[in-house]
């Protein structure tokens, strides 16, 4: 996050402790990899981030994601991307896994044995699968060179099993291990894949894709001794681009590309505020925080994060950095070289560690020595949900026709406003930069039944059941997370008014998205012609469960 205004602001401004995610930096690091590689496909690697908000932004900007479970892929489906755009990108997956993807619309599974092909084939059929071959990981912080992936010659076997047994072999992926930082590893792995492709060609197996998996590095890490580490992304880059046209020359036919970024996209646009819990001196200084190893810096095996401690810039003594809990591990300095920080910090002044956004979350423990795990947050830019005001309905109408003309489902002026007046607490507009972005109208209604987008309301309606009516956020708001925010401020506002339950027309295929946030379909419901064909009766408890 060096030079990034927009998350030393949200630092600054944060009175508890959280760990900050900026989406904007996020989508700007995503728009940088897809200028430098043109044509190659994103599958964001979610146990890099696996942050709602994150997510969404990522599939607004055209990535789709590489899961390694059923609830990564569910998560993934919630915000709203093709299923077609997100893999099963795990090698290791029971047969239980296997068919949960596949009821999930999954097709495309990454494999390395002929046992795990058989699985596929079995609670899978007719599927894609792309084969792992296994690299050295040298020069990584993470080789990962182990547990997943296997020879060249075992891929062959394996793809060649698949053919058999009425798969497509699809591909081929590597993985150069994680925080990769040499340029060798990608045309070592480039020499490996056109080996095996070519092997591939003279059993007649044809391969439409690679993927390239993940190890393209953050740049605001420190080593171990506290030495900046510097990867050569552009050569890397370079690297890819050559390693690329090399594999297309020797493929006997179309050879598309993957990639699968984590770190890269988002760890140096997270950063976590924590505070000094105490400087104490046994033998040398020990600066202990409120956030270790357990609840946000697990990585610190092998790197060292940035402090900034923003109330003090005097003197500096050389210290040991531990986190709050009881556990040994949970420090960092003590074995390689000590971390300067302030001679004047004092118990609960506030410390900004850097370049965390990833695996800080997706690695914390549920609560280990009794310490919570973070709160998120993550930064737009500025943003409020307000109730509905006479001089916002032009642009309301503007966004209303614009998201539904072209599918037949604008209803005019006249009906929306009469939404809005049926229920004018529970109606509410999103400005983002005093702009609006979005607005929902929600009003109750009797279960089971719904507007008709052809009349007018002619009388509000007494019901414990409030009736989403609309939901809208303008196209360049979209993929942020406002949407949740919009829905979490009128489930609230709902509940604080005693709505019981939460309705939904879900259109032009969109039953998906709300399936994922808690609504149920009832099919049986008939609804006015207006909605379209596909349209469905959707709804939701307010009650607390048990």
């Amino acid at each position: 996050m060096r030079g990034n205004a927009r998350l030393r602001a949200a630092l600054a401004a944060a009175a508890e402790d959280q760990i900050v995610f900026d989406l904007a930096g996020i989508e700007e690091q995503y728009d940088s990899l897809t200028s430098a590689l043109p044509g190659v496909a994103i599958r964001f690697a979610m146990k890099a981030c696996p942050v709602d908000e994150v997510l969404a932004g990522l599939a607004a900007k055209g990535a789709g994601f590489d899961a390694a479970s059923p609830n990564e892929i569910a998560q993934a489906l919630r915000t709203g991307v093709p299923v077609a755009e997100v893999h099963y990108g795990n090698t290791i997956k029971s047969d239980e896994n296997i068919a949960a993807a596949y009821r999930m619309g999954i097709r495309d599974f990454a494999t390395d044995s002929v046992e795990d092909v058989t699985a596929i084939a079995e609670h899978a059929p007719a599927s894609r699968v792309f084969c792992r071959v296994a690299t050295s990981g040298t020069g990584a912080l993470w080789g990962l060179s182990h547990k997943c992936g296997c020879s060249g010659l075992d891929a062959v076997h394996v793809l060649d099993t698949a053919r058999t047994l009425g798969l497509t072999p699809a591909g081929l992926s590597v993985h150069v291990g994680s925080q990769q930082m040499t340029v060798d590893a990608w045309h070592e792995a480039f020499d490996d894949l056109a080996e095996v492709i070519a092997a591939l060609g003279e059993r007649g197996i044809v391969l439409d894709h690679v993927n390239l998996g993940g190890g393209l590095p953050a740049l605001g890490y420190l080593d171990r001794r506290g030495r900046p580490l510097e990867p050569p992304i552009d050569g890397m880059f370079a690297a890819i681009r050559a390693g690329m046209r090399r594999l297309r020359e020797v493929s006997p036919g179309r050879l598309d590309f993957v990639l699968e970024p984590g770190r890269h996209l988002v760890a140096d646009h997270g950063a976590i505020r924590a505070h000094v819990s105490r400087l104490s001196v046994r033998h040398q200084p020990w600066l202990y925080l409120s956030c270790g190893k357990f609840n946000g810096l697990y990585e610190i095996d092998q790197l060292r994060y940035r402090l900034v401690f923003p109330t003090h810039t005097g003197e500096r003594i050389p210290a040991v950095i531990a986190g709050p809990t009881c556990d040994s591990d949970d420090s960092f300095g003590h074995e390689h070289s000590l971390v300067e920080v302030p001679k004047a910090v004092a118990s609960g002044d506030p410390v900004w560690i850097l370049s965390c956004g990833a695996y800080s979350t997706s690695y914390t423990t549920e609560g280990f020595n009794g310490f919570d795990p973070l709160p998120r947050k993550v930064v737009y830019d500025v943003y409020s949900i307000r109730q509905i005001r006479r001089d916002d309905w032009d642009g309301i109408v503007q966004l209303e026709s614009r998201t539904y003309s072209e599918k037949a489902l604008s209803e005019g002026r006249a009906a929306l406003e009469s939404r809005a007046r049926s229920s004018p607490a529970t109606c509410f507009v999103l400005d983002v930069d005093e702009q609006l972005a979005g607005y929902v109208l929600a009003l109750p209604y009797p279960m089971f039944r719904c507007p008709d987008l052809t009349e007018v309301e002619q009388r509000p309606f007494d019901s414990r059941n409030l009736h989403l009516h609309d939901l809208v956020i303008a196209d360049r708001f979209r993929g942020g997370g406002l949407a949740s925010q919009l829905l979490g401020h009128l489930t609230d506002t709902a509940r604080s008014n005693r709505y019981e339950r939460m309705s939904l027309v879900a259109v032009a295929g969109s039953d998906a998205f709300w399936s994922a946030n808690g609504f149920r379909a009832h099919s049986e419901v008939p609804l006015p012609r207006g909605y379209g064909d596909d349209a469905v009766y959707m709804s939701r408890s307010l009650l607390p469960k048990g």
